[in-house]
């Protein structure tokens, strides 16, 4: 039966259960932190390309074109080449992880992160070592990776994905070279990194072209090194686009990812108010839109609301001589909060949190919480 799979965005909850684990999630050496610092870096892993291409080919992929992208010619490559191989084991058993629980799909996804080739097998980079424990209330005990990795490596071997993954190099260069010109993921860093007096040393974006609507992002710290890895789709475009809006609108995916690890810190400080408020949940949230149950609790509902409204801020900075760009971007931001996302209150939301930035013009986000809860409040 075809399931109705919405546009979400995942921050794993990893840390957490550092305390408690004896596995570390990650070890930065000093050689990997010298190399990193200061960098963005743009991947198609090829240990993750073969298990979205494996999503890709089970029944339940193809049943759900918002969790795997199904409007490409690669997508239809993809399905050529590996359809024939669709009765290995390994598809049956991710079409049931998909189907037992769809957090599976990142946890799978993240995972393997920490895995590379050598020759024929995955072996481990010991750089990432259990990168995703779970989300939300659905946990893992360990790795699922090393439990399918015979599965894998005879997937990658029957199926030629080796050669496959190489021979499409080109494709994915000109992939990474768009979000180098398109994404202004510097640009990005440098205004949250301003605003938010906090700093992130290293961007590792993990994009697909057969990611769809499904996204994630987490911060790790290890040593005093932060590097956030970011699980995103490729570049979107329509020729009915300038390349302004197309590069706005880009920015915009990115962004709203990007900036929920500046402002959960803060949020978390102020989470009584925001608890007292966002509690309220039929006022702040459509509970007849689906997608709003990956925002269970008040702080993610308000959270929600401010990752998208502080997009707005920065294409102000950034775009605001531009009066019709900018109101394109303030059109499209509200129509996917009301519309698509299911938050009924964002025109008005973003339109107090745009007066406050611009009247007070602050040196810094946090300044702002309070005037605008203030005024959350006062809505409730």
């Amino acid at each position: 039966m075809k399931r109705n799979i919405f546009f979400i965005l995942i921050c794993f909850v990893l840390l957490a259960n550092l305390a408690i684990c004896q596995e570390k999630d990650v070890d930065f050496s000093k050689a990997y932190i010298a190399q990193n610092d200061g960098k963005t870096t743009v991947e198609i892993n090829e240990a993750q390309e073969l298990i979205y291409i494996i999503f890709a080919i089970t029944d339940f992929g193809k049943e759900n074109p918002n969790m795997t992208k199904q409007n490409t010619a690669y997508f239809e490559e993809v399905k050529a080449h590996f359809t024939p191989f669709s009765n290995l084991p390994i598809v049956k058993k991710f079409d049931q992880q998909l189907r037992a629980n769809l957090t599976n799909y990142f946890l799978l996804a993240a995972n393997v992160y920490g895995f590379k080739f050598k020759n024929d097998q995955l072996v481990p980079t010991n750089i990432y070592i259990f990168p995703a424990r779970g989300v939300g209330n659905y946990q893992v005990k360990s790795n699922p990776i090393p439990t399918y990795k015979n599965d894998l490596e005879e997937f990658a071997r029957k199926s030629g994905y080796r050669t496959f993954y190489k021979e499409h190099q080109g494709y994915y260069d000109s992939l990474r070279t768009a979000y180098q010109e398109y994404a202004s993921i510097a640009e990005q860093k440098e205004w949250l990194e301003k605003k938010f007096d906090y700093t992130i040393n290293s961007y590792r974006v993990l994009t697909s072209p057969l990611i769809a609507g499904m996204n994630a992002t987490h911060t790790f710290k290890y040593k005093g090194f932060k590097e956030i890895l970011l699980f995103l789709p490729t570049l979107r475009e329509d020729e009915s686009w300038s390349p302004k809006f197309k590069k706005a609108f880009n920015t915009r995916i990115i962004f709203t990812e990007i900036d929920h690890n500046y402002v959960g810190p803060l949020s978390e400080k102020n989470k009584k108010q925001i608890d007292t408020i966002f509690n309220n949940r039929d006022l702040w949230v459509d509970i007849e839109n689906k997608s709003t149950v990956h925002y269970p609790s008040p702080v993610k509902v308000f959270d929600e609301y401010l990752t998208w409204g502080l997009f707005i801020l920065y294409c102000y900075d950034k775009f605001g001589d531009d009066h019709d760009l900018f109101g394109q971007i303030v059109e499209n931001v509200n129509d996917m909060m009301v519309n698509k996302k299911g938050f009924p209150k964002a025109d008005e939301f973003n339109a107090e949190l745009f007066r406050l930035y611009k009247d007070n013009n602050p040196k810094d986000i946090q300044s702002l919480y309070k005037p605008l809860l203030d005024w959350c409040e006062k809505e409730n």
